[in-house]
């Protein structure tokens, strides 16, 4: 395939500049259109493994079911703050004490 003719006029530099926008625009929808398929998809797993989590919650806390959010809120908290809880986040490399300090220590 051959390379374009050079625009020789006013009108085929006008009608190249028209086309070389439209291209743009084209391309620039391409990109919304990539950007939006990945946010869903991004979505989508987000939601998977959320209901994945919160299946695996529900089948050691059984409990959980009956209770109201305000409840099941609590004791998630409670559970997450207990000290074995934040031990193993220790052993694992992430508390939930490191984070609330590093974050609040960003902001000063």
């Amino acid at each position: 395939m051959g390379r374009r003719k050079e625009p020789q006029t006013r009108e085929e530099i006008q009608a190249e500049m028209e086309y070389a926008g439209k291209q743009i625009r084209q391309l620039q929808n391409q990109e919304k259109l990539y950007t939006n398929a990945y946010a869903k998809e991004e979505r989508k797993l987000r939601t998977r493994r959320l209901c994945r989590e919160a299946g695996l919650l529900e089948h050691f806390v059984p409990e959980l079911k009956t209770m109201s959010e305000q409840e099941a809120a609590s004791f998630i908290e409670a559970a997450a703050t207990s000290q074995e809880a934040q031990e193993f986040l220790r052993k694992r490399g992430t508390s939930h004490d490191e984070t609330n300090t590093n974050s609040n220590s960003s902001e000063h």
